[in-house]
């Protein structure tokens, strides 16, 4: 009846206590419930990718080097060093207005507002659609403003002017 409500309009009666799952297996990780290890496939599979959790922090400065290297060098130009301190305010101002984001909508990772996929609206929290469609659409807008300021930024500082006129 629950696969067909969307066909006939017919919802399914609300489940009783006793057909209630009493358990849950791990990898459903529901911490609030009582659990149970499964041996069926997803749970295999939930084992093996578990096994490669890694710290994604290890260490800040060994990541900054890890990332900030640029491995294309012949787009690099003569006298790049001119424009760096440029490019350097710009992103330390770029990261502060996404960390705002962050902050304000309780979000942890950079790369859920850039995406504009949201971890936290999948808990029940945001069961509502239409509350998390108009978070995802507000957050996606804020950062469109970031994005659209940074780029005018960037073709109207000296740094561009430096480069390509």
């Amino acid at each position: 009846m629950a696969v067909d409500f969307a066909k006939n309009g017919e919802s399914a009666p609300q489940l009783t206590r006793e057909l209630r799952p009493q358990e849950y297996p791990h990898y459903m990780e529901k911490r609030d419930k009582k659990s149970r290890r499964s041996e069926t496939i997803l749970g295999i599979l939930y084992d093996k990718i578990e096994c490669y959790n890694t710290e994604l922090y290890i260490n800040v400065q060994e990541e900054i080097n890890a990332t900030s290297s640029f491995p294309y060098k012949h787009f690099l130009i003569d006298g790049n060093n001119g424009y760096m301190q440029d490019a350097n305010i710009m992103k330390v101002e770029y990261d502060r207005d996404v960390k705002r984001i962050m902050r304000q909508y309780g979000i942890i990772h950079e790369v859920e507002v850039v995406s504009g996929y949201i971890l936290k609206f999948t808990s029940k929290q945001y069961a509502n659609e239409s509350k998390m469609f108009d978070l995802r659409n507000e957050i996606t807008h804020a950062y469109r403003v970031i994005q659209d300021k940074f780029v005018e930024l960037t073709f109207s500082s000296s740094l561009f002017m430096r480069l390509f006129i």
